[in-house]
This record gives structure tokens, sequence and C-alpha cells, in this order.
């Protein structure tokens, strides 16, 4: 079917913020460690505030210490550290709360009923530091929140169990169209890149390895095709929101209705698609290294659509 190579693995901390690419990612039940773990939160209805919303999340950047990556133990004082534009950093311990589900409403440890788009749940609020923090960026009141690791449904199973795949050559298809100001690849977010294979080809793959170079495998099977929202139109430079590219030329041949797509209306636009590791899915808990993905790892796939 074919042998092709990771490119690029990028963990995104914060929903709707930077990702970072990194050397090695361990995998779990939901997806990559870290990713997607915490999320900003309208403070008045716990409602995602998404990128779409708010351009400038896209300049907020997030960073970890290499080893939360890769599983590792870490020392108690490790700390999630958030950068933006005219801000002091702040820092919120990985530790998480003694007082988890036990404190009051607005302390670090409360429960918090969130929602993401059409989904709803619990979260856990990360303290009136953060809150003031993300408030004072935004320009409005803020709550920043992390999954409930107590839950069976936390927002990050939600969103993270489901890995966004792109390959290289798609993109650069894309740019075809663009020949004076290429995309970037971080406008489409994905968390996996594959080089190798040719234009739009995850469309067709159903079930592929990677072989890290520790010796583990892991399988992937495709889930659906990635649905584009508002997001790729921002520059991640210089987000204003107010663009229309790509996804006015992508819906030219890449709506639902060109890919021959039954769902809603036909003109949603697809990029890319999702896969789940289904050797990690279904386990509570995983070895450190021995689940890890790593740019240069070998990808073979063994079904196609």
């Amino acid at each position: 079917m074919g042998t092709y190579s990771v490119a690029e693995v990028i963990v995104y901390p914060v929903k709707a913020c930077r990702g970072i690419s990194v050397s090695s990612a361990a995998i779990s039940a939901t997806g990559f460690l870290y990713d997607r773990e915490w999320m900003v939160v309208n403070a008045d209805n716990g409602r995602l505030i998404a990128m779409a919303r708010a351009p400038k999340l896209a300049l907020v950047q997030p960073s970890l210490p290499a080893a939360a990556f890769t599983g590792d133990l870490l020392p108690d004082d490790a700390v999630l550290e958030i950068n933006a534009p005219g801000m002091i950093p702040l820092k919120v311990p990985l530790k998480r709360s003694s007082m988890t589900g036990k404190a009051k409403g607005g302390n670090r440890g409360s429960v918090v009923d969130v929602v993401v788009f059409t989904w709803s749940g619990q979260g856990v609020d990360e303290g009136p530091d953060a809150a003031t923090w993300w408030s004072t960026y935004l320009g409005c009141n803020a709550r920043f929140v992390r999954f409930d690791s107590g839950e069976d449904h936390g927002f990050a199973e939600i969103l993270t169990s489901q890995i966004a795949s792109l390959w290289q050559a798609s993109l650069e298809e894309v740019n075809t169209h663009f020949p004076n100001a290429p995309l970037a690849m971080n406008r489409f977010r994905p968390n996996i890149i594959v080089h190798g294979p040719s234009a739009f080809e995850e469309d067709k793959w159903h079930t592929f390895t990677i072989t890290h170079n520790y010796g583990t495998t892991l399988k992937f099977h495709y889930v659906m095709p990635r649905a584009l929202c508002k997001v790729p139109t921002i520059n991640m430079e210089q987000p204003d929101g107010t663009g229309e590219e790509p996804l006015k030329t992508l819906g030219t041949y890449r709506s639902g209705k060109h890919l021959g797509l039954n769902k809603g209306n036909g003109k949603q636009t697809y990029f890319g698609s999702y896969f789940v590791c289904s050797s990690t899915l279904n386990k509570k808990s995983m070895s450190h290294r021995a689940v890890c993905v790593a740019p240069g790892d070998t990808l073979d796939v063994l079904e196609m659509a």
C-alpha cells in the first residue's frame, strides 16, 4: 500500500492557541498527552472561546517541559507557561490541585460546567490568577479550565482522541492556488504531518501503522474527514479574522458535494482527516516511551478505502 515517514508531530496544550512541534509525543487513551488539555471559556456561560471569535488567541504560545510530552515523571513544581504579546508569562502548575472537585467556585480545583460547540460537560478551574490573565488579554470575562481526569467523558477525550493528520503534499497542492502568498501549515492545526503520499491521499486511508524508533508499532484507524471552520482564514502571525481564503478556493473543489459526502447541505469544506490510535483508545494507562510517535517514524498503509 505504501511506506512513508512522519514529518512533524505537533501538540496543542491549550485549545485554540499555538501548537508546539515536539521531538517525541506519547499517546494515551485520549490522544497525544496534553493535547487540548486546557481551554479558555466565557466565565458567564462556560462556552469555549474559539480562535474564530478571538483571533488574537493565535498569538498565544504555551510551553511545557520536554519530558511532559513523552510521559516521563515531572517535578512537583513543573508548570505550563503561557506567553502572549504585552503580557507577563502565566505559569500554571501541572500538578493537579489537591482540592479538585472540592474547591468553591472560582478557586483552583473547582468544577466548571463547559460547552464545546455542541458538546457539554465539566472541566476544572485553574483559579483566579489564570482567570485574570486571560480576561485581561482577551478583554472579556474568562476562565481557564483543564479537562477533568476523573470524568469518563471529559472534554479532552472529545477533542483529542481523534488525531488530526495532514499530508505535506496536500498543502503544497492547495498552495498552487496561492503562488504569491503560500499558506503556512499552522493555519490547519494538524497533529501529525506525513511526508511522501500524494495530495489528498489521506481521504482514502483506512488503516495505517506508525513504528516508533524504539520498535513499538501503533495502529491508527480512519474516523472521518476533517471539516474546516473559519480558523484557516486567520494569518497566525497577523491575526485579524477578516480573510476569506483558503476556504473560498477550497470550497470550489473540497466541499462535501465535490467529495461525495452526505453531510449537511454539501457546502462544508474538508481538508485532512481524523484518525484514532486503536492501540491506546481503550486503555486507561500506558507505559511512557513505548507509545511515542516522533518525526522520522515509519508509517505503513494497511488498508485504503
